[in-house]
């Protein structure tokens, strides 16, 4: 993450800070800025525009009283630097006692090695800021923070490490500074101005008059760059999870369309399979024919007599089922379908009874409704039946359900369906076919915890034992 840190300005001014060992009995210390009430008789500058930060940090508007790090006397650097650093500047050794104060450290960039150690001394005090200048006289901005110029040991990762801010200023400010650093450094006697001061403000001997620096620093990129480094982070899982998400609804998308063209082709039964209670709407059970229940066996056993020529009974008579018009046709009890619709397996057994209601059917006197498998039935019960608990024959199971007719397809009903074929897929015979249950609910526990749909209100008691009856396992 990169982080942009800024000086702004920076901004030099004289205090009168007392002894805190004088007044007694608790140490105390009182600061007076000679600068803010007198700048004609101190020492103040600003210097703007022109400043390189060579290692950023995240430093808030800070100060500090300015002086030099310590090198040993005899350090080959301690000599380097006579020329540029005299003698007389403000060591650590010459500030108050530093327990409530910032320091801010200023020496010039004479070489790498130089530099390092000054850093090292500087380390050791509490400081928030150390300034470094070139010793020349030049007024231009020091070099790009990346130039070879301060590089350390042939890189500059040192700007990485540096656990303060460090920047630069050209050596012209550098100067000036530093030459105003030794002036203001022996006690309140020794400095510029001192009689007017020691006037004007009459201190003790050993206060100090010392210059304060403050820096006025903008860190940018920082808490910008977590966000943007956050934001990426949330776009990229936003991203990922979104095209998951699309590719599963696509999917699932082909996968209802599949079994909506599989369960419209006739290929897929969903409630035979156990996937989805399905009902046929009342306008197709509608259509199937009505007639007069009729049944007279033959002494020899031989099979009944065809049925006369039947007529369709008109659906709005259907309710007066036991009141027939005369004109109803007569049906027998193993009927030859003669509707509209192709019987889906004609039934050639007799039929006495209706195996929803099971009454007995009277001869020439009960009105029966015959379905597309041949199964005959009371109207109302057969009516009720399809239309409110299945779509299916109660006797042989055959749909009932239009052609191409096919319920709302949703994600549990393929999941089902495919766990179904599945199942198929692993259950075989011993001669290694593959198992071909026309219902998964005949192989109980292999497919637990997938109950039918009901697809709608819950049905009536009644109707929920008849189908446990007509139906074991649903």
């Amino acid at each position: 993450m990169i982080m942009s840190t800024t000086v702004n300005e920076i901004r030099n001014a004289v205090l009168l800070l007392s002894n805190p060992y004088w007044e007694l009995p608790t140490p105390g210390t009182t600061v007076t800025n000679i600068t803010a009430k007198h700048s004609d008789i101190t020492y103040s500058t600003r210097i703007s525009g022109n400043i390189t930060v060579l290692a950023p940090r995240t430093t808030p508007d800070t100060g500090g009283l300015l002086y030099v790090p310590d090198l040993p006397p005899d350090d080959v650097c301690a000599k380097r630097a006579e020329p540029f650093v005299p003698a007389s500047v403000v060591r650590l050794s010459g500030l108050p006692p530093t327990d409530n104060y910032n320091l801010i450290a200023l020496a010039p960039w004479i070489s790498s090695t130089c530099s390092k150690k000054y850093m090292d001394a500087a380390s050791r005090a509490p400081i928030r800021a150390l300034i470094f200048y070139r010793p020349n006289n030049s007024s231009a901005t020091p070099p790009h923070a990346t130039s070879a110029v301060w590089e350390i040991n042939g890189s500059t990762r040192w700007r990485a490490k540096s656990p303060y801010l460090v920047f630069a200023v050209p050596g012209l400010a550098g100067q000036n500074m530093m030459r105003q650093l030794s002036l203001y450094s022996g006690d309140v006697t020794e400095v510029p101005f001192a009689q007017n001061i020691s006037e004007i403000y009459a201190p003790y001997t050993g206060d100090y008059v010392r210059i304060w620096t403050d820096l006025d620093v903008s860190t940018t990129g920082a808490l910008f760059g977590i966000w943007v480094y956050f934001l990426i982070i949330i776009a990229v899982l936003i991203a990922i999870i979104s095209g998951t998400s699309l590719t599963m609804h696509l999917a699932q998308v082909g996968r209802r369309v599949s079994l909506r063209r599989r369960v419209i082709s006739g290929d897929v039964n969903l409630e035979a399979m156990g996937i989805r209670r399905v009902t046929v709407p009342m306008t197709e059970i509608q259509k199937f024919p009505l007639y007069t229940y009729r049944y007279e066996p033959s002494e020899s056993g031989a099979t009944p007599r065809e049925p006369p020529e039947t007529l369709r009974r008109s659906p709005s008579n259907s309710a007066h089922a036991q009141d027939p018009p005369e004109d109803a046709g007569e049906k027998q009890s193993h009927p030859q379908h003669t509707g509209s619709r192709t019987p889906l397996a004609i039934a050639t057994d007799p039929q006495p009874i209706c195996t929803i209601c099971l009454e007995h059917f009277q001869n020439r006197t009960t009105v029966i409704r015959e379905i597309p498998c041949g199964h005959i039935f009371h109207p109302e019960c057969i009516d009720e039946f399809l239309g409110e608990v299945s779509s299916l024959c109660p006797i042989c199971r055959a749909s009932m359900l239009p052609k191409r007719y096919c319920p709302k397809i949703t994600n549990d009903m393929v999941r089902r369906e495919f766990a179904i074929r599945r199942f198929r897929h692993t259950t075989r015979y011993e001669d290694g076919q593959e198992t071909p249950p026309v219902s998964a609910r005949e192989h109980g526990p292999a497919l637990d915890g997938l109950p039918m749909e009901d697809g709608g209100e819950a049905l009536p008691r009644r109707w929920r034992r008849l189908r446990s009856r007509v139906f074991p396992g649903y």
